[in-house]
């Protein structure tokens, strides 16, 4: 496996939890491969480089002439450069808010959270790729839009890691089915 074995030795309940927590289960993931998966924030470089853009656009328009011509340039250099400054600034906002991300330390890559939805007929074989750690068998299973069973999963772009935890839906909520479970390609 990817994270090894003291990773996939481990195995962390959130029965206590009666939903599908985000934070939870990235505690859990935590625990489970502790100092392999760690909770990083993303890069701040791209929303920075968004505000100089920005600033740069709007400079830009503010030293086109006045006459006749170049009014229309000018404005829209100037609107240009607000708006895209202002996307920057919610973008580096958001970045910086944010308690952090799954991060897979020796593949030096964030984890991608996906909710597999499947039919509740299916249950027996999802409850089997997850306990036999088979993402690959998971991710080929048919699935539905609307879900009386979803398995919240955590994976790296290449699905050479993933954790997952099974849900059902019961009594207008999400319930833990099964632990969270580290799975291999």
């Amino acid at each position: 496996m990817a994270c090894g074995e003291k990773c996939t030795a481990a195995r962390l309940n959130l029965n206590d939890t009666n939903s599908m927590n985000k934070i939870k289960f990235c505690e859990a993931l935590y625990a489970l491969c502790e100092g392999i998966v760690v909770c990083r924030r993303k890069s701040i470089i791209f929303p920075v480089l968004l505000i100089l853009a920005g600033a740069i656009l709007f400079a830009f328009g503010s030293l086109v002439g006045d006459d006749g011509a170049m009014v229309d340039l000018r404005s829209s250099l100037v609107m240009a450069g607000i708006v895209v400054a202002v996307a920057g600034a919610v973008w580096l906002l958001f970045r910086m808010a944010g308690k952090g991300e799954p991060y897979h330390k020796q593949k030096r890559a964030f984890l991608r959270n996906d909710v597999l939805s499947f039919d509740r007929a299916q249950r027996a074989k999802v409850l089997e790729a997850i306990d036999n750690g088979d993402y690959a068998a998971l991710v080929k299973l048919p699935r539905r839009e609307v879900s009386a069973l979803a398995v919240m999963v955590y994976a790296l772009p290449d699905g050479s890691f993933a954790a997952a935890q099974a849900f059902e839906y019961a009594e207008l909520e999400y319930r833990p089915i099964c632990e969270v479970k580290i799975l291999a390609k």
